[in-house]
């Protein structure tokens, strides 16, 4: 005869070990402070909603430079006073204005801090200027690298590519590169 009592033991016993093993092999993983700036919706950022942006670049191939404006315009969600924009190394953020006066800018790493002077009202849409240079990531092995390839075509043209490591970006890796493009000079 079957002894219930038994395989009830045996049962919530199994599920005991089995439910304790899940959390045993569970990798855990250990964020830094720049790991959570980029990839939370900080207080910073989820008071304001791009509506849209205008990127100037200048591209200086012998140098492998590139520099430029980016115009943000957002709409206001909640009133705040200080906007998180990531910019991420080499890449330098120089500074930001809105409405032709310069804004005060605290840098974290790749998260860059700028307090605004104008009341932001809910409801408005508004913009700032935000100006940035620098020697970005090459790509060693594009496409397998993120970066920009500085190549020259056939004819000595200049070729420059951006790309991104597509296995990062599928695991959550950084984008290396500043957006998705592919320029001719």
């Amino acid at each position: 005869m079957i002894n219930y009592k038994y395989l009830l033991f045996l049962f919530i016993s199994f599920l005991s070990l089995a439910s304790f093993a899940q959390g045993l092999l569970q990798e855990k993983k250990n964020f830094s402070r720049q790991d959570t700036l980029r990839g939370s919706i900080t207080p910073e950022r989820e008071w304001w909603d791009l509506t849209y942006y205008h990127l100037d670049i200048k591209v200086e191939p012998d140098k492998k430079f590139i520099s430029g404006k980016n115009t943000i315009q957002y709409k206001v969600l909640k009133e705040n006073s200080v906007m998180q924009i990531d910019l991420q190394s080499p890449m330098k953020l120089l500074k930001a204005t809105q409405n032709g006066n310069e804004l005060t800018i605290k840098h974290d790493g790749n998260a860059h801090f700028i307090s605004l002077i104008e009341v932001q009202n809910v409801g408005d849409v508004n913009s700032i200027e935000v100006y940035y240079e620098g020697h970005p990531k090459e790509a060693v092995r594009a496409p397998w690298d993120g970066g920009i390839s500085w190549r020259r075509d056939i004819n000595n043209n200049h070729f420059i590519a951006s790309s991104v490591k597509a296995l990062e970006l599928a695991y959550g890796g950084h984008v290396k590169t500043i957006c998705m493009m592919k320029l001719i000079v």
